[in-house]
Order: C-alpha cells, then sequence, then structure tokens
C-alpha cells in the first residue's frame, strides 16, 4: 500500500505547487491593479452643516489667525463620511463679492479682514465611496476598504506603475517590477516560499515512487535536477528587490531564474524519460493519455526556449516582447505540475 499513498501526495503535491505559484503570478498582478485603481479618499471635515449642494461656511480671516494661513482641517475618520458633492474653496470680501489670490494678498498687506468659504457644488464627487457600486459592499465590511486605503496611502507603498496594466497581452511591465515592491512584494514571496517548499516535497514523492517500483535505493537525475530548480528559485525570489553595488553581483542574480528554467526543463525531461521506461510497471496507476500531451509540452517547451533564447541572442527585442514572453511563458510552464496532477489516476 506505500505506492498508492506516495501517489496520493503527488497528486495533492502537483495540485498545490500548480495552484500557489499560478495564484502568487496572478495575485501579484490582481494585487498591483486592485491598489492602483483604488482612488477613494478620506474628505477634510471643513464642519459644515449637512452634505447637500449649495451648503457653505465662511471662516473668518484675520490678524488674530494669521488670515487662514495656518487653517488646518482633520480628515474624517471613515471612507464612508466622505462628502457626496466637490467641496470648493474660495476667497470673498466681507461684503460678499468674490476675490482671487493677487486680492487677497493685497488684503492681507493692509491688515483688512476677508472670509475663507468653503462650498458644496454640484458637481459629482468621484472620490466618495459612497458614489460607488461598491457602497454596498463597503457597509459590510468597511474594515477592508479602510484597510486597502491605508495601504496605499502607506509612506512605504511604492507601486510598479501608476495605471492598471495587463502585461500578457500588452507587455507593459516585467514581473520583478510589480512583485519586487512593498506591499505587493508580500503576496509575490510568501506564497512562492510555498510553493518551494511543495516543489522539494515535489521531487522527492517521485523519487520514492521510482525507488519502489525499481526496488532501487538510488536517487534519480530528476531529482537532482528538480532540487537545484528549486535552489535557483529560492535566490531568485530571495534577492527580489535587492539592489547591488556590484555589477558582478546584479548579473550574478539575473542568472538565478535562468538556472531555475534550465534545471526545470532537464528535470520534466528525465521525469517523463523515467515514466516511459517504466510504463509498464505502473501501468494500473497512470492515465497514458495524458502522458503522452506531457511529453509533447515537455518538448514544445524546450523548443519555444530554444528559439527564445535563439532571437534574444541575434535580436535587441522590444522590452515589451520580453515582458509579453515573460509572464505568458512562467504561467505556461506551470502547467507541468497540472499535468502531473492529472497524469497519476485518483485511488480510493
Amino acid at each position: 500500500m506505500e505506492l498508492p499513498n506516495i501517489i496520493r501526495k503527488i497528486r495533492i503535491t502537483s495540485l498545490l505547487l500548480f495552484l500557489f505559484p499560478t495564484i502568487a503570478l496572478l495575485g501579484t498582478l490582481l494585487s498591483h491593479n486592485y491598489l492602483v485603481s483604488f482612488n477613494f479618499e478620506k474628505d477634510l471635515n471643513f464642519k459644515l452643516e449637512n452634505k447637500k449642494p449649495g451648503v457653505y461656511k465662511n471662516y473668518l480671516c484675520s490678524e488674530e489667525n494669521d488670515f487662514c494661513q495656518n487653517l488646518q482641517f482633520e480628515q474624517f475618520n471613515s471612507l464612508g463620511e466622505c462628502y457626496p458633492n466637490t467641496v470648493i474653496g474660495s476667497y470673498e470680501t466681507l461684503d460678499g463679492n468674490i476675490i482671487d489670490q493677487s486680492i487677497v494678498v493685497q488684503l492681507i498687506d493692509k491688515k483688512e479682514k476677508f472670509f475663507n468659504k468653503y462650498e458644496i457644488k454640484d458637481e459629482f464627487n468621484s472620490k466618495c465611496i459612497i458614489n460607488s457600486s461598491n457602497i454596498k459592499i463597503y457597509n459590510l465590511f468597511p474594515k477592508f476598504f479602510e484597510t486597502i486605503y491605508n495601504l496605499k496611502n502607506n509612506s512605504r507603498t511604492n507601486l510598479g506603475t501608476s495605471v492598471t496594466v495587463n502585461p500578457f497581452f500588452y507587455g507593459e511591465t516585467s514581473i520583478s517590477n510589480i512583485a519586487k515592491r512593498y506591499p505587493i512584494k508580500y503576496v509575490f514571496k510568501n506564497l512562492l516560499y510555498i510553493g518551494i517548499i511543495i516543489m522539494i516535497f515535489y521531487w522527492i514523492y517521485y523519487n520514492k515512487i521510482f525507488k519502489i517500483i525499481l526496488n532501487s535505493n538510488k536517487n534519480n537525475l530528476f531529482l537532482i535536477f528538480g532540487i537545484l530548480s528549486a535552489f535557483f528559485l529560492l535566490l531568485h525570489v530571495f534577492f527580489l528587490g535587492w539592489i547591488f553595488e556590484s555589477e558582478f553581483l546584479t548579473k550574478l542574480r539575473r542568472t538565478f531564474i535562468v538556472f531555475f528554467i534550465l534545471f526545470e526543463i532537464l528535470a520534466q525531461a528525465f521525469l517523463i524519460r523515467k515514466i516511459f521506461l517504466t510504463k509498464d510497471q505502473i501501468n494500473n496507476y497512470i492515465n497514458y493519455l495524458v502522458i503522452y500531451f506531457k511529453l509533447i509540452f515537455v518538448i514544445s517547451i524546450i523548443i519555444v526556449t530554444l528559439l527564445i533564447l535563439f532571437a534574444l541572442s541575434l535580436y535587441n527585442l522590444n522590452s515589451k516582447i520580453d515582458y509579453i514572453l515573460e509572464w505568458n511563458y512562467f504561467l505556461v510552464l506551470l502547467f507541468f505540475y497540472f499535468l502531473s496532477f492529472l497524469m497519476w489516476k485518483k485511488i480510493n
């Protein structure tokens, strides 16, 4: 019963190894885009009687308050307290005439009083969550939106772009440019760290299967290459976002992802070879259609990888093309593990 038990573990680890990195990649992009597009603000509390258009309040500007130069308003405590319409500040004389900044300067020089007026206009306030379709969700889960607001306005937050992006089709930015920054890096790195641990178990379980089948204590080549791929992925994730003064260290860091891809492809190739060599022994546990599909998939990935490397060595491709290839390549690469999940039959 040891072999069926290991097969169950492989199916579980294969599925998790597909899900965690996929969620890391897509979750990173979705999290970034959500933060970029989150434009709700906490309004300043101008202490108006209500929030209806036309309501206003005049603050008398005089020598006693330094002519409103230090006039400050606190923010509302929550996003839901915002003004549905915009509040516009202006200046008026004591008899109600609107004046511009140049007149204000003259009045200050003459030490004459004037009003600083704040009035609710008819204009729609797009940054007020009350006007958004999200208001129903906000009323149920206000803490979520308040947390997102605080996160976006955190001094440490540094997003990779100022607009939403779809690099899978348009190649606006690289994976690292988005994934290495606060707070997005915590989504990407933590999920990939989990994925790396699962990856190690994935190759260990595969190695154990063939040890049982062949009644051998010898480790397989795919185990060595698989562990190496996990190691270089760990180095890539760990050093993501680091800035080195040494050009050598910077170039060395860039090789980590190359070695991850290289060893991952080698591991999968040797694994497929091993499966075909022992197909008679594992005939009752595998789906042959998936095996042949995975073989085609591995060969296709190898050919595509070689073509990409060849193209990069000969041509200076546009950065957008580089980024499109990068995002799609790594997403497609994860189907190795989903196919491993499908390849083994479910054992009751």
